[in-house]
């Protein structure tokens, strides 16, 4: 309930300021417009309506089928048959007379009822339609998995993104602070040339990597708007900060249980193949066995030699007849060429291909797992070793400043450690941006998404 509230208030808010100002997303609320925007997601709810109707449509075949028909014919030339003559044995009398027994209008009306009683195969039908529902379950879930992992990934690389944009920017005010104080410096004749000169060119630089990155984050915008299933041209503002995820991305994870291939969602498409392909080869079997069928019939018949109908009080010949019947049918599948055999056989063969995929795909999940965990154990590592180098590199560029006003220091070194931080800048924000997908990773490998 939270959940669609929170979507349905998302979503008013789109429609009401879209036009004015940028759509604000949370890492939920992108999810959740993903939820309901993404193509692949959105199919893969409506194979679930199919399933569900393929259910409706398998169980219709055992319930009562009742038909109503009617008939009407007009004789324009009424057959008949030649006959001996045994009426008239006089002489001159044809040998052969022609009859016709049949009049020059009919119609019939009938009422048809049929029950079956008992087919193997209907049975099987009916759990296969069922566990085909579950397989489509577990495909939209796969769908959602893979959906929210993009998203995901996309919107957090933005965001660590936009956070070293603001940091370049946060050097690019200090830096063009020093390129005044020098330019003043060098008017009154304390700094040469070249000191303006070496700050200019670090500035410029500074300015370009700002443009790169500024580029960067439009194109992974326009990647979480497309998985998102959000028009392109669309303006969104991401709102969640990469510091309030921080702390959460360096938390080792506790509580996602045992490992075991069993949690990953491949492992259990696989399973439902398995019970698929043996519920086909049930089918198969079943086929063998008899089939039984009940039916009822209540008709009327009429012959007239004039199209009356519509009319009240005719004669007794012009009576509708009824006449009624009832039985059962039984239907056993005696030989068929081999081809029972040679199917189930072939879904023998299909099953062993799935088991052989179900073994290496745990031999992958485990070494997936593996993998997953050390990368997540080691950036965390980093990250918490960048994040010391930045405050380094940022007490080494304060105390080169402060050299350099005093007299004591030079340009080249102000640089140099302005380098040095802005590279600490970087090492730090590409580490903590290493560390999100290393999550999300890693808890896809546990069977689990991010949360």
């Amino acid at each position: 309930m939270k959940r669609t509230c929170l979507l349905t208030s998302l979503l008013c808010t789109v429609f009401i300021i879209s036009a004015q100002s940028p759509i604000r997303l949370g890492l939920n609320e992108a999810l959740l417009y993903a939820d309901q925007h993404n193509t692949n997601h959105k199919n893969a709810q409506l194979d679930i309506g199919i399933a569900k109707e393929t259910i409706k449509q398998t169980a219709s075949y055992g319930l009562p089928q009742i038909s109503l028909s009617a008939n009407y014919q007009h004789f324009l030339k009424i057959p008949g048959n030649y006959a001996p003559n045994i009426f008239d044995k006089s002489a001159g009398a044809p040998e052969f007379l022609f009859l016709q027994f049949q009049q020059e209008y009919q119609s019939s009306s009938s009422l048809s009822v049929s029950q079956l009683l008992f087919d193997g195969t209907y049975l099987v039908g009916l759990q296969a339609t069922k566990a085909f529902l579950e397989l489509n379950e577990l495909l939209k879930l796969k769908t959602q998995t893979d959906m929210h992992l993009a998203v995901s990934k996309s919107y957090l690389t933005a965001l660590s993104t936009q956070k070293n944009l603001r940091l370049i920017d946060a050097n690019i005010q200090l830096l063009a602070k020093n390129r005044q104080d020098v330019v003043e410096l060098y008017k009154e004749g304390f700094a040469e040339s070249l000191d303006v000169d070496r700050l200019t060119l670090a500035l410029n630089n500074l300015n370009l990597q700002r443009d790169r990155l500024e580029n960067t984050i439009e194109i992974t915008k326009n990647a979480l708007k497309i998985q998102m299933g959000m028009p392109v041209e669309s303006s969104i503002e991401l709102t969640d900060s990469i510091e309030s995820l921080e702390e959460l991305l360096l938390v080792e994870e506790s509580n996602l249980g045992t490992f075991s291939p069993n949690n990953r969602i491949e492992h259990k498409l696989l399973n439902q193949g398995i019970l698929l392909n043996n519920l086909d080869k049930k089918r198969f079997k079943a086929s063998s066995l008899p089939s039984l069928l009940a039916f009822y019939q209540f008709q009327k018949n009429t012959n007239r030699s004039d199209f009356n109908f519509f009319q009240a009080n005719l004669a007794k010949n012009n009576d509708w007849v009824p006449s009624s019947l009832y039985g059962a049918s039984l239907k056993l599948p005696i030989f068929a060429g081999g081809l029972t055999r040679s199917k189930i056989k072939e879904i023998d063969i299909k099953l062993n291909k799935t088991k052989n995929e179900m073994d290496n795909f745990d031999r992958f999940a485990i070494l997936d797992y593996t993998n997953a965990k050390q990368s997540y154990g080691l950036a965390i590592k980093i990250v918490v070793n960048q994040k010391e180098n930045v405050a380094l590199a940022q007490r080494i560029f304060d105390k080169s400043t402060i050299k350099y006003k005093e007299g004591v220091g030079s340009t080249l070194e102000v640089i140099q450690a302005q380098t040095d931080l802005q590279s600490a800048f970087n090492n730090y924000m590409n580490a903590l941006n290493d560390l999100v997908l290393a999550k999300i990773d890693y808890r896809n490998a546990c069977g689990k998404t991010l949360e």
